[in-house]
Parts: C-alpha cells; sequence; structure tokens
C-alpha cells in the first residue's frame, strides 16, 4: 500500500513539474514576443533560467522513469545537462556570451529535436502523442538550425524567434500534460 502511494505521489508531482514547465515556456514565449527590445538582456537571463528548469525536469525524469528504458532515460540526462550548462552559461556573463548563448541555444534545440525525433518514432510514442512529439522534435530541430545557421544577424530577431518557439513548445507541451494526466490530480 505504502508503495501504491508512493508512485501515485510520484506520478502527480511528475505531472505538475511537467504543467510547470509549459506554462513557464508560454509565459516567457509572451514576454518575449511583447517587448523584444527590452527584454534582449532580461530575456537572456529568463532564459538561462527556463533552461535551468527545464534541465533539472529532464535530469529528474530521466532519475524517476519507471517505463522508459535506459536508453530513453540516458538521452533524457543528456538533453538535460545541456539545457543545464546552457542555463549556466546564460546567467554567468548576459552581454559578453550572447553569441556563445545563441550557439548553446542552437545546439540544445538541435540536440533536443533530435531527440524527440527518435523518441517519437522507435517506439517510445504511439497515436497522437507521436505524432505531437515528432512536432515538437521537428520544430526543435528547425529552430536549432535558424539559431546555429545565423546566430547574429540581429539579437533582436533571436528574441522574437524565442517567444514564437517557446509559445509553439508551451502549446504542444501543455497538451501532451493535459493528455498524460493523472486520474487522482
Amino acid at each position: 500500500m505504502t508503495t501504491m502511494l508512493s508512485a501515485d505521489r510520484t506520478e502527480k508531482f511528475l505531472w505538475w513539474l511537467a504543467l510547470s514547465g509549459a506554462a513557464v515556456s508560454l509565459i516567457l514565449g509572451i514576454l518575449f514576443l511583447v517587448w523584444p527590445g527590452e527584454t534582449l538582456h532580461v530575456g537572456a537571463v529568463l532564459f538561462g533560467l527556463w533552461l535551468l528548469f527545464h534541465g533539472i525536469v529532464h535530469l529528474v525524469n530521466a532519475v524517476t522513469a519507471h517505463a522508459a528504458d535506459g536508453l530513453h532515460r540516458a538521452l533524457g540526462a543528456v538533453i538535460g545537462l545541456l539545457f543545464v550548462i546552457g542555463g549556466v552559461v546564460c546567467l554567468r556573463d548576459v552581454v559578453v556570451s550572447l553569441l556563445v548563448i545563441a550557439t548553446i541555444i542552437g545546439i540544445s534545440w538541435l540536440v533536443g529535436g533530435i531527440i524527440a525525433l527518435v523518441e517519437a518514432f522507435a517506439g517510445y510514442r504511439s497515436g497522437p502523442a507521436r505524432w505531437i512529439v515528432a512536432g515538437l522534435g521537428g520544430l526543435s530541430v528547425l529552430g536549432g538550425l535558424i539559431v546555429l545557421i545565423w546566430p547574429g544577424p540581429s539579437l533582436t530577431t533571436i528574441v522574437v524567434l524565442t517567444g514564437v518557439w517557446l509559445l509553439l513548445l508551451g502549446a504542444m507541451q501543455l497538451v501532451l500534460v493535459l493528455r498524460s494526466r493523472p486520474s487522482t490530480v
């Protein structure tokens, strides 16, 4: 009975954690789009916090996931570590490291997108969730490539693209989280 209650609590906690991640993505996306010029520096700090938060989410899921196999958990841990490293770089020296931040963002999105595409088509997902995860992965790959190919033409453009990406990412995350809602939440 205690094990069942513990598993139920873990499932609820992970669901609320994922819901929080989706909300943070949506809120930051709106802020990035409403004030692109003013949020360039603040946005880099906020994005650093987002990377840290999502990196922690990925690491917690990699450690606590019961249904996932070792490869899936290891890939989740890798993307979590990349997100945490990117977050630390963003928060360390915002003005000097904007180009480095753009590169880390591009790599994180690219790797995260590839992992999502592998997850979508390697049998980890089925039905509509497979296509949502694949769409999320495709958007991440596209966003990563754009940032890596054109990192410096306009930092404001990067902020706007990041805002759009965060809105799309947050919306897709929200759909996935709501679809996987435990019955006891």
